[in-house]
């Protein structure tokens, strides 16, 4: 009877010897993953500081004033007028005020136009 019991927890002692060390193996793997992530994600932060300060020297005034200089004839850029800004209340409105359209094909002349629930147009269909 102590061999079959010592058995038994031999065979539980090794069982959970195996799965604590896939546990560790799979925690290793995760570190070293999030090591990796963590170091691309770094390269692309720098990537990004490096490509903002090169669009910033690409959009100076002074480059861009140069620019417009260079190409005055292929432009053909003239200077601001006062009469061309204007207040906001000036523009136009965004978008056109909505009408419901109605087709009159559809209705018919002497009939109504039905919205509503379901059960409204089963009982006008019922009463035709």
């Amino acid at each position: 009877m102590i061999r079959i019991t010592d058995a038994i927890l031999l065979g539980v002692a090794v069982a959970g010897a195996i799965y604590t060390f896939q546990i560790k193996h799979e925690a290793e793997l995760s570190a070293k993953e999030l090591k990796t992530l963590k170091a691309q994600i770094a390269a692309q932060q720098r990537k990004i500081s490096l490509l903002q300060a090169d669009w910033a020297l690409e959009t100076g005034p002074s480059r861009l004033e140069a620019i417009a200089r260079q190409f005055s004839d292929q432009l053909m850029l003239k200077p601001m007028e006062s009469f061309q800004i204007i207040d906001s209340s000036e523009l136009p409105d965004m978008r056109p005020p909505i009408e419901p359209e109605v087709d009159e094909q559809q209705a018919g002349e002497g009939e109504e136009l039905t919205t509503g629930s379901i059960g409204d147009l089963i009982q006008k269909a019922s009463e035709n």
